[in-house]
């Protein structure tokens, strides 16, 4: 059901809002009439409270500050679809800056210039998932670790059980995260099913660096600022439990809805099922038309940086690379090798920063202060 007249008044609140304080354009939206009534359709008497939860977490965001407010709400409306808090330190859900540089073509379809774009991601976390189970009534247990090099015996690639053992004294009680060779994801089913997903640390690296566009073919490494380059552990544990619940769990219609949301830029509050999915989707096609959801074209990723005449940019940051064990008896990925200059193509207009904004041109470009705020956001999932 169509509802232009939210998106109208929201058009004109965000024109007549001062730019120069988001905090209160987005105050003003979310307390008029009209949006609070949507809010109501979804979650009741909680929805002036929900929606001044959801303005306190973006004044406490430097970066979310900078997203278009339309998509903030956006993403909140799929938080209270879900009936998920989007509190970062409660760690059930979380709204999250992305943002990226823009081509402004000419009328030729020639690129003249680029402009940064900051949209707001919905992004489900391990604690939203066990919460949407939990309410389905239909597991009876569920969890996801990591496995340490020394506990690590064998896998069954027909049954996909895991054979570990604890070791006392071990790597995991020493906390030596660079040993860590897998994340396994484990749940039974009241009915008595149980399933176990292990992968490998080369497996998850390689199916990130497959979907997420925070990944730069050229460096090896994954953009600062992105899940993957700064919480690379609670990606793993997030990626692995989610890809469990995907193929062998039994999916309500809020566990469908948190898999095909997740990471996902929503359209509008009036139309949750128009995603675009800015950092790659590897959502099974069949499972998003059962949902009834419309993935959208990312055009706005500068692939013409990544090719064409060379400009060399030499103060590009390292990015850390994620922790694993080296020498592990079934996986131990390399870091890829250390890039000391990364050349790209200069468009028209675009001076340094620009070009790569320390970060990529897709990333996310976070400042060290706010990457407080992104670990306050991941911290639920430790």
């Amino acid at each position: 059901m169509a509802y232009p007249a939210t998106q109208q008044q929201n058009r004109s609140l965000a024109q007549s809002a001062a730019p120069s304080n988001p905090v209160a354009q987005l105050k003003s939206m979310a307390n008029s009439p009209a949006m609070l009534n949507r809010f109501k359709q979804v979650i009741g008497e909680k929805a002036p409270q929900f929606l001044a939860s959801v303005v306190s977490a973006v004044s406490t965001n430097p970066e979310l500050m900078k997203a278009d407010p339309n998509t903030i709400l956006a993403s909140a409306m799929v938080a209270a679809t879900l009936d998920l808090d989007i509190n970062p330190s409660l760690g059930f859900a979380a709204i999250v800056p992305y943002a990226k540089n823009k081509p402004i073509k000419d009328g030729n379809g020639n690129i003249v210039s680029w402009s940064k774009t900051v949209n707001a991601q919905f992004q489900i976390m391990v604690k939203g998932f066990v919460q949407l189970a939990i309410r389905s009534g239909l597991y009876r247990n569920m969890n996801v670790t990591e496995i340490y090099q020394d506990e690590f015996e064998s896998i069954d690639i027909l049954s996909g059980e895991l054979n570990i053992h604890p070791v006392s004294g071990g790597q995991r009680e020493r906390g030596e995260f660079g040993m860590i060779v897998g994340y396994v994801a484990y749940f039974k089913l009241i009915s008595g099913f149980e399933k176990t997903v292990y992968w490998s640390t080369d497996k998850i690296l390689n199916h990130a660096q497959r979907y997420s566009k925070s990944y730069d073919q050229k460096t090896g490494r994954f953009f600062k600022g992105s899940a993957w380059a700064d919480n690379f552990e609670a990606m793993c544990r997030k990626t692995v439990l989610k890809n469990a619940l995907a193929s062998w769990g039994i999916l309500s219609t809020q566990m469908q809805k948190a898999i095909v949301s997740d990471q996902g830029v929503i359209a509008s509050v009036d139309n949750t099922n128009q995603i675009e999915y800015p950092d790659g989707s590897d959502i099974d096609k069949a499972l998003l038309a059962a949902s009834g959801i419309e993935p959208q074209e990312d055009d706005d990723v500068p692939e013409q940086l990544l090719e064409g005449q060379p400009v060399t940019t030499t103060n590009v940051e390292e990015k850390k690379a994620p922790r694993f064990a080296k020498g592990a008896k079934k996986a131990s990925p390399a870091p890829a090798p250390k890039q000391e200059a990364v050349e790209e193509k200069r468009e028209p207009g675009m001076d340094d920063a620009d070009l790569y904004n320390e970060d990529g041109p897709e990333s996310s470009f976070f400042t060290e202060g706010d990457e407080a705020a992104l670990d306050a956001i991941w911290g639920g999932q430790a």
